[in-house]
């Protein structure tokens, strides 16, 4: 997470905007957000699998 004690006021207000539309948008599209991590996780496995077969 981003530390926002050292960002202006206007910088917050937007790292602030972000996170909470992220936050609802995670709410309201659980199954999306499963899908985007099950994705994310198995290419990283894929990943890691690659590199320990070479």
């Amino acid at each position: 997470m981003k530390d926002i004690s050292k960002l202006t006021d206007e910088e917050k207000a937007v790292v602030l905007a972000k996170r909470e539309y992220m936050r609802r948008w995670r709410e309201n599209n659980p199954n999306k957000q499963l899908e985007y991590s099950n994705r994310f996780f198995s290419k990283k496995a894929a990943e890691i699998i690659n590199s320990t077969a070479q």
